[in-house]
């Protein structure tokens, strides 16, 4: 899905569409629709998902499709406890984002303030630089697999901070760049440890975990721990799903964080009545960095900003060793969703967006109308008529299968090959579209 931002978020609130302003009820959503989307995962051989899906505060849908342990025999649960692989990176921002605030750390300053180990720049890296991706910081897994060591093998805090030390260069300038770097919070980690007398773990428990009630939460810096109702991860193999997640990594702060979906809710909660030390929790967390092109970009606290069928989004993913994750939040909706899954081949994004779609259908019903009517090519003599069924939008015509065109951004959507771009008048009124496949070019269909 292709992100972009139009404002910062926490300013949105002040700028509603005209839909959005109208109410922000939900579709009451039938069980049995839900399940249908996970339906795959109904059986006791196969690893899958867990859901939660909050609304105004309250976790109103919570369940578990598919195994947590093949081994013996153990369902998911809302209660499972999973590696939440990089959703795990906005609970490290906020610690960091913590430390500014108790007057600890100067997100603006050299970090090689904190790390002395790190080399010496031409352009000295901030931590705010880190939080958001912009520091040019090479990326750990990468070093990794480059250096053929991988995930199997063990590599601990003390090694990663020397192999991030023998690097002379950076991928480029800080601060004129977006780019994803797992080392980069990572080394947040370490800040934390270093500047608060607490491992991030020990941190985070008493600013955020412990405040909230998240009795099930921990970074899982100690590889030896035993944790109850541990989901195990899986991989596809010629056998079946075969074990995958090694527990053998004590890094933490880039991923390492394990929670359950009750616990995550009360997590996204927060950002609708905030009960952590952290002050102006939402508005911190979701406000986006910037790089020297442009104002800002679409990543804030360890929280990617985009936008799905015209809506506003907040929200992040994960994937590490079988365990992919998925958390997306509509701050205009108050609603959340959240889905946790446990082989390396299923995308969980598809059913975060699945899910949303049930919950806000109306709205997208309304919103996808601005693009249905007749649309014909005079020179093909043509007729294609766009039409909305269930939230999505659909271009028939007499002697072909209806087709579904999935939404990219505004006015862009695909369709099996094709590209679809509708076309605005200066009154912003839709007057026709242009259809681009890889054989025919650019072909204009008008409004009739």
């Amino acid at each position: 899905m292709k992100l972009f931002l139009i404002l910062p978020l926490f300013l949105l609130a002040f700028f509603p569409n005209n839909i959005l302003a109208q109410t922000n009820a939900l579709k009451q959503v039938p069980t049995e629709s839900i399940d249908n989307i996970f339906v795959d995962f109904d059986n006791a051989e196969s690893p899958g998902c867990a859901l939660g899906v909050n609304h105004h505060g309250d976790l109103i849908f919570s369940k578990g499709y598919g195994m947590a342990n093949l081994d013996y025999d153990i369902p998911l649960r809302p209660d499972s406890r999973f590696m939440i692989a990089s959703i795990s990176k906005q609970f490290a921002a906020a610690a960091l984002l913590m430390l500014e605030q108790e007057g600890k750390l100067d997100l603006e300053a050299d970090l090689r303030t904190y790390i002395p180990e790190i080399s010496q720049f031409d352009d000295p890296i901030t931590a705010r630089q880190l939080i958001h991706h912009t520091s040019g910081i090479r990326d750990i897994f990468n070093l990794l697999s480059i250096a053929d060591i991988g995930l199997d093998d063990t590599t601990t805090k003390e090694q990663a901070l020397e192999m991030l030390a023998n690097q002379k260069a950076l991928n480029f300038t800080p601060g004129t760049r977006h780019l994803y770097s797992n080392m980069a919070y990572f080394l947040m980690s370490v800040v934390v440890e270093r500047f608060s007398d607490y491992t991030l773990r020990e941190y985070t428990d008493k600013h955020f975990f412990e405040p909230l009630g998240m009795k099930a939460t921990h970074w899982h810096d100690d590889t030896e721990m035993v944790v109850s109702d541990r989901v195990i991860s899986y991989l596809p193999t010629a056998s079946g799903p075969g074990m995958f997640y090694r527990g053998n990594i004590d890094r933490v702060g880039d991923r390492g964080l394990f929670t359950t979906i009750e616990d995550f809710s009360k997590w996204d909660i927060n950002f609708i009545e905030n009960r952590t030390n952290l002050e102006n929790f939402t508005e911190k967390m979701v406000k986006p960095g910037s790089i020297a092109s442009t104002d800002s970009i679409n990543y804030a606290s360890g929280l990617r900003l985009g936008r799905y069928k015209s809506l506003y989004t907040v929200g992040h993913g994960g994937n590490y060793m079988g365990f992919r994750t998925n958390y997306v939040r509509f701050p205009d909706y108050d609603l959340g969703i959240f889905v946790f899954c446990n082989m390396s081949n299923i995308n969980p994004a598809s059913y975060t967006y699945d899910v949303a779609d049930l919950y806000l259908e109306p709205l997208f019903e309304e919103i996808l109308s601005d693009y249905t009517g007749r649309f014909k090519h005079e020179g093909l003599n043509a007729l294609y008529k766009i039409e909305v069924h269930k939230g999505d939008l659909y271009m028939t015509s007499p002697f072909q299968e209806d087709r579904k065109l999935n939404w990219i951004s505004e006015d862009y959507f695909t369709s099996s090959g094709w590209q679809i771009r509708f076309i605005r008048s200066e009154e912003n009124q839709i007057t026709g579209f242009t259809v681009e496949s890889p054989r025919t070019g650019k072909l204009t269909f008008t409004k009739q």
